[in-house]
């Protein structure tokens, strides 16, 4: 085969990965709105029934024991078994604890609602693993970030919509939710090819099938990676489990405290900002810049934009620290998914991104306690303080435990 023979099989065969995986972009978009319609609610919902700032980190905690259980196990499964039918599981999870939120009328029922999710989730992971498995190397990350682009406009869209349902009722949103957790179903039931675990497209490639225990022994690299997202799981889920009731504690709009109105236009800001850098800035940035030196770059907005929170209460520096750390955190996400897919060979996909979402799970456990703890006894700026430090050792430890791509 010629140069020119063997550039027109890549092009046919990144077009065809990007054809495949325009379904994954539609189920993943619409799940991920009932997420976000879910997000800036939880605490004002929450608190409403009686929740304490401790107690909205201990429900936000239930629902990270839960991950941790399944991640693994819902990551392996969608190896064995193909990844469609574990997402629809997966998915049904998610819509009974949408249904099952809504009809709360008690913390334990929330609870309840949160631990079902829980124990089902793997929506997100899952669907990287699909992603991954469904397109070239040379296109693996730009095809996660198709599936992450999908989650920002999803993050875009729910809040929104959060914000306008929010005036009939505080169940409204919460319903509309489990309707378009019913409609992600249907979509993956429909547009979703079925996938067969034992296929082999010929571009990708595979490893012999050890034991478990040999696979994650042997991915030095890929352990470097989990560890330094272990940090950043840590500092982004002491951000985003608190930061609802620090704007409301420290911030007022027409008069009144932000509440989920606010928060949810937020969050929808947080949506925006994901869709600019998946769609016109990580592909850019890869050009001129190592992944090493995005991540560092990554940590080091996300720590600046923290330092920013404790300086003061005014909205023009709000919205500046807010987007800092948004951006920061959408390039770092983005950046060690697709690294940690590299890293791995493609039929251990499902079995990375479950352990990934487990070290996530682990660090949402911890994380939002210490963060309700703080919140709770008032002391926003040692909270906002503490984040940037986490933040400091993130971009130092990416110095130390990325590779550069000639090291690679």
């Amino acid at each position: 085969m010629g140069p020119g023979s063997a550039a027109e099989a890549r092009a046919v065969v990144a077009s065809d990965s990007a054809l495949t995986l325009i379904p994954t972009f539609v189920v993943v978009a619409v799940d991920a709105t009932g997420m976000g319609i879910i997000l800036p609610l939880l605490p004002f919902y929450s608190q409403r029934l009686g929740a304490t700032p401790f107690l909205l980190g201990a429900l936000i905690s239930a629902y990270a024991v839960c991950q941790l259980i399944a991640g693994p196990v819902v990551g392996m499964l969608s190896d064995r078994y193909g990844r469609r039918k574990v997402l629809v599981v997966s998915q049904i999870g998610t819509l009974v604890g949408f249904v099952l939120l809504a009809l709360a009328g008690n913390l334990t029922l929330v609870f309840l609602a949160r631990i079902i999710d829980g124990l089902t989730s793997g929506n997100i992971s899952v669907a990287h693993a699909y992603a991954a498995e469904h397109s070239a190397p040379a296109t693996r990350k730009q095809a996660l970030g198709m599936t992450s682009g999908a989650i920002g406009t999803g993050l875009l869209l729910g809040p929104a919509l959060s914000s306008f349902l929010v005036h009939y009722g505080q169940t409204a949103p919460v319903w509309a939710a489990a309707v378009l957790s019913l409609i992600s179903i249907l979509a993956t039931i429909a547009l979703l090819p079925p996938d067969h675990p034992a296929s082999e497209p010929l571009y990708q490639h595979r490893v012999p099938e050890p034991t478990q225990a040999r696979s994650l022994l042997g991915m030095r690299y890929a352990w470097r990676l989990l560890g330094l997202l272990i940090v950043f799981f840590f500092v982004n889920s002491m951000f985003l489990s608190q930061i609802g009731l620090f704007l409301s504690a420290r911030f007022s709009w027409d008069g009144h405290p932000f509440g989920a109105r606010e928060l949810g236009w937020m969050f929808a800001y947080a949506g925006f900002i994901n869709m600019v850098v998946q769609g016109l800035l990580i592909t850019r940035a890869s050009l001129i810049a190592s992944d090493r030196n995005i991540v560092m770059a990554a940590f080091a907005c996300m720590g600046l934009g923290f330092a920013g929170l404790a300086s003061g209460n005014n909205i023009g520096l709000l919205a500046i620290d807010l987007t800092l750390i948004i951006a920061g955190t959408m390039f770092a996400r983005s950046t060690l998914t697709a690294e940690l897919s590299r890293s791995t060979a493609i039929n251990r996909q499902g079995m990375i991104m479950g352990l990934n979402q487990s070290l996530m799970s682990g660090a949402n456990i911890s994380a939002p306690l210490v963060s309700g703890a703080l919140i709770g006894h008032r002391l926003f700026v040692p909270w906002a303080l503490a984040m940037a430090a986490i933040a400091a050792i993130g971009a130092a430890l990416a110095g130390q435990l990325l590779d550069t791509p000639r090291m690679r």
